[in-house]
Order: structure tokens, then C-alpha cells, then sequence
């Protein structure tokens, strides 16, 4: 499997710098692992906190509100030299790492980013609840389940995947390609990839090798045979994915239908430390602002007014919309980003004419990601970011039918790996927490194969998230997108 000398000996030399390791017990028929994985020993704990101790008052941020975080400046403690050099075994890691994701071509993360984004229009307007999709996740299943289309169910998945005129080994190199730049990209980061197949056992032989050999090849999956019509394999299902995971998603399906013959499997999980952490004295309880215009509490996190953000430079966004207001918090060593955009109207605009989050995100899929990034002015501004943690689980299939997917899911879909195969399904599952420290997401995308031969407030200036916002986080090297998602009702619960 080509690459996978060099992705070993990568992993290997951060197991010797950081002592531990992701483990990963399931195995399969072949023994491959089926995980890409940016082990860094799991850390969450940034390498500066700056906190401070001596409170003090400071201006209020808007007219008669005063936050209980604020502190004197005299006694507020710098963040501690963070320019030492890296191991040299970091810097090689990060080395390989980001050669990886240079070879990324921008066709493929453009792809990618209008396909999360065309999804996540259709499932987040008129919607008022938290949602979070994982464009990759969604893309790496799909791609997945590309190879196993042909003639016009392959023009079809092409063309709404965005493709192009790119062939299918150019696809799945850009995507092995792609899996190994998020390996070892962070000392600070936790990121892990897995995927699997899984075939009903008395279907196995009729899966075509060369199928089951590209999956394995450029997307390092597992291949599992097993009883579809045993209880106990949904058991086996539900704990590969909770255990790739780490628990966060713990089961994505009910049951095997009749009719189900494969299950194509993406999950990841994704643990990161901010570049410098929220200090956890200065979170305080402050109203939220409903899209429905009523209000309830909400925890926001900050930091005091001496400590000036950490001498983190935070991206005030300011875009062709004046009302919109945007925040980048970096990661680790900067190469990922959590943003957010919200409304930021002035203070005495009415209520009903403030702009609502699925406007904007309808005006960001609109003009596209970049063209939003594009006007960026990273200054140092106040942040107030709400905690919040959910949950997510939807249905793909109609969405991917109104973006015009109609073959795949139709006797023969899939013929190039089966003659009658076909997606009855498309599962997907997310989960995210954000807090002072960092962030923990993780996402599941099941894609359920069946066979038909046996059928049966003057500008606030800065972020002040205290309203409906949309957010996504970013591999900043080549622009993938891991996690988007809009949060109507921040909510955290310890």
C-alpha cells in the first residue's frame, strides 16, 4: 500500500516523542488497522493559560452591561514564552504532514467545501435547532461509494460531488493524499479517521475484487464479513464505531434490513487544545438572544480585560455585509481554526430586522466560503464565544436527491461493484464540545448498500456570540473543511 511506509515510520516517531498512543484493537480478515491517525497522546491542555487573579473593574462592553470577569491590569500575567523549537521529530512529522497536504489539490477541497456547504443549506434553513454535519466525513463515505459506480451513476455522482473532469484514480489519490496530511499535523490535536466495510457473508463472494482493493488501498479501510441476519453484528457495527469515536457515538444503526448486503463506514474524531485556552475564571452567564427573538442564559467564554485575548490575534471579519461579525480561534500550532460569524447589528436596531443566522448562511453558500475569508482583518478584538455541546443525527438520502443524485439509488447504482446493488441509505451522525479548553467533535457516515436480486446592540466591537451563529473548523493548509455547524441554543451540560 503505497504510503504507508512513510505514515508509520511518522506515527512511530511521535509515539517516541510523546510517550502514548492511540490504540486500536478491532481487527479484521487481512489484519490492517483501518485508522489514520494524528495520535499526539490526547492533549487538550494548551501550553499557556495567562490567567490572572487580582479583580478590578474595567468598561462595560455595551450600555449598562458589566462583566463579573473583569480585572486590574497591573498585576495581569503574560503568556509564557511559546517560541522555544519544536523536537526535531515534531518538525519532521509536521514536515511530511504538510507536504501531504500541499499535494492536496484545490479542485478537490473546493469540492469538497461546496458539497458540505450545499448540504448544510438544505438541512440548517427553517431549521431551529443545533446542527453539525462533517463535510468530510460526508465526502470521504462518498467517494468511498464512488468506485462502486459506473457509466451514468458515475457521471451523476461526479457532477454533485464536484469532480469534474477528474477521473476516479485521481479521486482516490487526492483523498489518500488528503487522509495522511490530517496524520500528524498536530502535536496538540487528536485527530483519528477510520472507515470500514462490511459485507453480509453469504454476499461476499459477489463483491468484485477490485472494489474491495481500492477502499482498502487509498482509504485504508477495514473489511469485516459478517451475519447480516445475526443480532449480534449490529452489536459488532455500533461498537467499531464507538470505539473509532472514543465513545462519542456509540451506535448508527437500529438494524439490518432484508435487504442489506454492505454497509460503507466513515468516522471520525477530532480533539484539540486552543492555541491558548479560555481562562475558565472569566466564563460568565449572560443572556442569549433566540432566533425567535425571546431569551435565555447562556455561558459565555472570554478573558479578562488585561490579558488582552493572551496575545492571541483574533480575525475581526469585516465583510461586504457591515452587520455580520466573524471570529477565528486558532489551534495547537495554528495549522487548524475553529470561525464563527453572527449577527452584529447596531444597538438601537429593532429586533425583527437583525440579521438571523440562516441568512447568513445562506449568503455564505451563496459567494462560498473564501470569498467570506477573503476579507479578513486579523486584529486584536474582545471575544465572547458560548460554550455549547450537542448532538446531531440525520438522513442524507433526500438531500442528496434534491441535489440531483438519482442513479445510485436506484437496482444497479452501484453495478461497478455488484450488478445489483444500490443505496437504500445515507446516516449521518455528529457530535461536538467546545469549552474553554478546546474542542472534541466526532462524525459517522453510514452509507447502507442493498441488493436487488433479493429484494424484499452602536456595533458591539468584537465577537459577541449572543445570538444564533454559524461556525466551522478549518484545516488552514489547503482550506478542507472537518466540521460545520450553526448553533441556535448554546447549551452545556457538565
Amino acid at each position: 500500500m503505497k504510503k504507508i511506509f512513510t505514515l508509520f515510520a511518522v506515527a512511530f516517531l511521535f509515539f517516541l516523542v510523546t510517550g502514548c498512543g492511540s490504540s486500536n484493537d478491532g481487527k479484521n480478515d487481512s489484519g490492517d488497522s483501518g485508522d489514520s491517525t494524528a495520535d499526539t497522546g490526547d492533549t487538550t491542555e494548551p501550553t499557556d493559560t495567562g490567567d490572572t487573579t487580582e479583580p478590578a473593574d474595567t468598561d462595560p462592553a455595551e450600555p449598562g452591561d458589566t462583566d463579573p470577569t473583569e480585572q486590574d491590569d497591573s498585576d495581569a500575567t503574560e503568556p509564557s514564552d511559546t517560541d522555544e523549537p519544536e523536537d526535531p521529530a515534531v518538525m519532521q512529522a509536521y514536515s511530511v504532514a504538510d507536504a501531504h497536504a500541499e499535494a492536496v489539490s484545490k479542485e478537490i477541497v473546493e469540492a469538497n467545501t461546496r458539497l458540505g456547504l450545499n448540504i448544510f443549506e438544505k438541512l440548517a434553513i427553517g431549521q431551529n435547532e443545533n446542527i453539525m454535519i462533517s463535510p468530510l466525513s460526508i465526502s470521504i463515505a462518498m467517494a468511498m461509494t464512488a468506485n462502486a459506480t459506473e457509466n451514468e451513476s458515475l457521471a451523476e455522482m461526479k457532477e454533485v460531488l464536484g469532480y469534474g473532469e477528474m477521473e476516479l484514480p485521481t479521486v482516490n489519490e487526492q483523498f489518500e493524499e488528503l487522509i495522511a496530511s490530517l496524520v500528524s499535523a498536530d502535536k496538540d490535536m487528536l485527530l483519528e479517521i477510520a472507515n470500514s466495510v462490511w459485507l453480509a457473508d453469504w454476499f461476499a463472494d459477489e463483491i468484485k475484487e477490485e472494489f474491495i482493493s481500492v477502499l482498502e488501498e487509498s482509504y485504508d479501510s477495514e473489511l469485516f464479513t459478517a451475519d447480516f441476519g445475526n443480532a449480534e453484528t449490529v452489536e459488532l457495527i455500533n461498537s467499531w464505531v464507538a470505539e473509532k469515536t472514543h465513545g462519542k457515538i456509540d451506535k448508527i444503526i437500529d438494524f439490518i434490513g432484508p435487504n442489506t448486503v454492505m454497509h460503507l463506514i466513515n468516522a471520525i474524531y477530532f480533539k484539540a487544545a486552543w492555541s491558548v485556552a479560555f481562562n475558565k475564571d472569566a466564563t460568565f452567564t449572560r443572556e442569549f438572544i433566540l432566533a425567535d427573538g425571546t431569551k435565555t442564559d447562556a455561558d459565555y467564554m472570554g478573558f479578562f480585560s488585561n490579558e488582552k485575548n493572551n496575545g492571541i490575534t483574533y480575525g475581526n471579519y469585516v465583510i461586504a455585509d457591515q452587520n455580520i461579525a466573524g471570529v477565528r480561534i486558532p489551534y495547537g500550532r495554528d495549522a487548524f481554526a475553529f470561525y464563527a460569524y453572527v449577527a452584529n447589528p447596531d444597538y438601537d436596531t429593532p429586533e425583527d430586522e437583525v440579521i438571523g443566522v440562516d441568512e447568513i448562511i445562506g449568503k455564505i453558500a451563496e459567494k462560498g466560503l473564501e470569498w467570506y475569508l477573503s476579507f479578513a482583518k486579523h486584529i486584536d478584538y474582545t471575544i465572547r464565544l458560548p460554550k455549547f455541546k450537542f448532538e446531531y443525527n440525520t438522513s442524507l438520502k433526500e438531500v442528496f436527491e434534491s441535489l440531483g443524485l438519482e442513479k445510485l439509488f436506484g437496482s444497479g447504482g452501484m453495478s461497478a461493484a455488484a450488478p445489483s446493488l444500490y443505496v437504500s441509505g445515507i446516516t449521518h451522525k455528529t457530535y461536538i464540545d467546545v469549552n474553554e479548553e478546546g474542542t472534541e467533535a466526532a462524525a459517522v457516515t453510514d452509507i447502507d448498500v442493498g441488493d436487488t436480486g433479493d429484494e424484499g446592540p452602536n456595533r458591539f466591537q468584537g465577537f459577541y456570540g449572543k445570538r444564533p451563529f454559524f461556525f466551522f473548523i478549518r484545516d488552514e493548509r489547503n482550506g478542507t473543511i472537518l466540521f460545520m455547524g450553526k448553533v441556535e441554543r448554546p447549551e452545556y451540560e457538565e
